[in-house]
């Protein structure tokens, strides 16, 4: 039995966090990182649930390294929207390992804090059952959130009317978003994925075609 997991955004300024229960076969877990304007004042903190939905059967690991599969993916789905060109990032590659590590090593599954970081760094999550899913799944399920956008304003960008549905795909295209970087770890049953971002994406009131 395969697993991927998938929780609600993180806001930069005061966290967001959710956690889903009952997780049926086949579905991992993501998370995704919302950045808010510096003069936006900061918001409680809460608690979301966010169903679980449904992905395609896992796929082999046969598509490159990393680094050439998540270039590729945010690339081609950025010129889809006019997204200039992400450039890769061994800083930010080298920070997503860190944090990837440490959630392999503490089995503990969300967003970095960045406590003490200067810029604070968009961020992507993924996990999912060591061994079942290639990379290509693992950045395809965060491009695949494109079936629910739609233009306007963030986050006000999803059919669904709920923007963690859309919040990772958003990250990817962010038009200001100009470097990225990803890494990988594992703990005995799961593996991680990080990407890091910057300038972070997904800031309140933007446009995500726009910036």
């Amino acid at each position: 039995m395969h697993k991927f997991r998938a929780l609600s955004p993180i806001f930069a300024i005061a966290p967001l966090f959710a956690a889903c229960s009952a997780i049926p076969p086949q579905i991992p877990y993501q998370e995704i990182a919302v950045e808010t304007p510096v003069q936006a004042p900061p918001k409680p903190r809460a608690m979301e649930y966010r169903p679980p939905r449904a992905m395609p059967a896992p796929a082999r690991r046969a598509a490159g390294p990393l680094q050439n599969v998540m270039m590729r993916a945010h690339n081609q789905t950025r010129a889809r929207v006019g997204a200039p060109h992400l450039q890769w990032s061994d800083e930010l590659a080298q920070d997503a390992a860190v944090y990837a590590r440490s959630m392999a090593r503490t089995n503990r599954f969300g967003h970095d804090s960045q406590t003490g970081r200067r810029e604070r760094q968009g961020e992507n999550l993924w996990m999912g059952t060591r061994n079942a899913y290639g990379h290509v799944d693992m950045v395809g399920s965060w491009v695949e959130e494109d079936r629910y956008f739609k233009p306007g304003r963030f986050p006000d960008n999803s059919t669904t009317g709920n923007w963690s549905d859309i919040g990772h795909y958003t990250q990817i295209i962010w038009p200001t978003t100009r470097r990225v970087g990803c890494a990988m770890a594992s703990s005995a049953h799961w593996d991680y994925l990080v990407c890091r971002y910057s300038p972070a994406g997904n800031v309140m009131g933007r446009d995500p075609l726009r910036g």
